[in-house]
């Protein structure tokens, strides 16, 4: 838990939640238009972004995730639940970041067995995320959890899995070449 606050206190950590804050709004904001639930959700091909970043980044892209989320709500989707949908969307990416670090511990070659991982975690994390967001938007009484609990977590399930086999497999070396890729601490 300390890894979530500590991000704060390191430079590069801040530059890496800036850029994620960046990108997931710069990819959810031209798809405020293809609205799912009015005012509260859309088409989000860049629900990738969280459980990526969160598996290469770490800390820092949960952080970048939820500020990122905030800042695409300002573009048509600004409500009382975008407080719960800035905890999903940290939770949604510290989730796989977490499960992703527990279960893999050998050398990300994206085998068979590690795309199955990669999409068990893109589907417990998009679980996490439409939960804590569905039961905040119920409680705010903005729409039925059952509704919006069974969009975000299958829009979020989907783009997640399928367009984060082909990014990791992509870019995995790479960031891991620049030296910017997260290992957890003990």
């Amino acid at each position: 838990m300390k890894d979530i606050f500590s991000v704060w206190g390191n430079t590069r950590q801040i530059v890496i939640i800036a850029l994620t804050a960046a990108i997931y709004a710069g990819m959810l904001i031209p798809f405020k238009p293809i609205q799912i639930v009015p005012g509260l959700t859309e088409l989000r091909p860049a629900n990738v972004i969280p459980v990526l970043f969160g598996i290469l980044f770490g800390p820092a892209a949960a952080w970048g995730s939820a500020i990122g989320n905030l800042i695409a709500d300002f573009f048509g989707t600004l409500s009382l639940g975008s407080a719960f949908g800035f905890v999903g969307n940290f939770f949604f990416s510290y989730t796989a970041c977490k499960l992703w670090h527990f279960l893999v511990k050998d050398a990300v070659i994206m085998d068979f067995r590690q795309t199955g991982i990669f999409i068990l975690i893109s589907i417990a994390a998009s679980f996490v995320c439409a939960i804590i967001v569905s039961f905040g938007v119920q409680i705010l009484g903005l729409a039925p959890f059952k509704v919006l609990f069974t969009i975000i977590f299958l829009n979020n399930s989907l783009m997640s899995s399928i367009l984060g086999i082909i990014l990791i497999k992509v870019l995995y070396k790479r960031i891991e070449r620049t030296g910017l890729l997260y290992t957890p601490h003990g």
